[in-house]
């Protein structure tokens, strides 16, 4: 009877719960259901979702994966979803991102880069636009060299749709980090990011290890990031970039 009431109960979050509810309310069921099989003196095992139903669901970000690519949108969104579909048939591996799950994000991506509408294409940490950009690298056979990263091997006319108007030194001397910081760009450490949001006659906001600190305090956080880094107490890796430098 127990397992009968959790099935009915796992349908109906199915049919009528958000995407991330629904994923807390199975975790919290399949506990139950291990609680209720171990009481019972049995195991129960619970089907594997069907394979074009596990191919549609968003998933978590993992920052040690070697995929280069990251769709960010939403659900059900038809430009994501052709954007998707463009990198599936080309054959180069992606991470789609689900926004209503990250509105921080969401907010974070649309305030760096200008743009207000998914999705949002990011290979190589580098903002790349949306479903026009991408076909029109499609178009002109270059897509692959962006996701390989060859960028001094693109055209003029890629580069241009890329914005590829500055290069940037990926590296983590406290000089570097301000200099990007200053023009938008975004610094993860050990999964938190760090960034700068200039304002008017020299004022802004820092964010620095999930808090806001004084702007005045740049060229510290900076030079205490060098030194962490140097000294191997943390994980630093430069993410994304503004659509247009500073």
């Amino acid at each position: 009877m127990l397992r009968d009431l959790l099935r009915k109960a796992q349908s109906i979050a199915e049919k009528h719960l958000p995407e991330g509810v629904r994923e807390t309310s199975r975790k919290l069921i399949e506990q139950v259901q291990e609680r209720a099989a171990a009481l019972g003196g049995r195991s129960e095992a619970r089907p594997e979702p069907p394979a074009d139903e596990a191919a549609l669901q968003d998933e978590p970000l993992d920052r040690s994966d070697p995929i280069v690519v990251v769709v960010f949108g939403y659900p059900g969104d038809a430009a994501t979803d052709r954007v998707c579909a463009v990198f599936t048939a080309e054959g180069a591996p992606f991470r789609r991102m689900n926004l209503h799950d990250q509105p921080q994000a969401a907010r974070q991506i649309a305030g760096v880069t200008g743009v207000m509408a998914p999705p949002y294409v990011y290979v190589r940490g580098r903002f790349w636009g949306g479903e026009g950009e991408i076909d029109g690298l499609r178009a002109l056979g270059e897509l692959h060299t962006v996701v390989a990263g060859d960028l001094a091997g693109l055209s003029d006319e890629a580069r241009r749709i890329g914005k590829l108007r500055e290069e940037f030194d990926d590296g983590l001397s406290a000089e570097n980090i301000v200099f990007r910081l200053r023009r938008g760009h975004i610094l993860t450490l050990d999964d938190l990011d760090c960034w700068f949001e200039p304002g008017p006659e020299g004022q802004g906001r820092l964010f620095y290890e999930g808090a806001p600190r004084p702007a005045d305090e740049l060229e510290q956080v900076a030079a205490e990031i060098a030194a962490r880094h140097a000294a191997g107490d943390l994980r630093a890796v430069w993410r994304f970039e503004p659509a247009v430098s500073i």
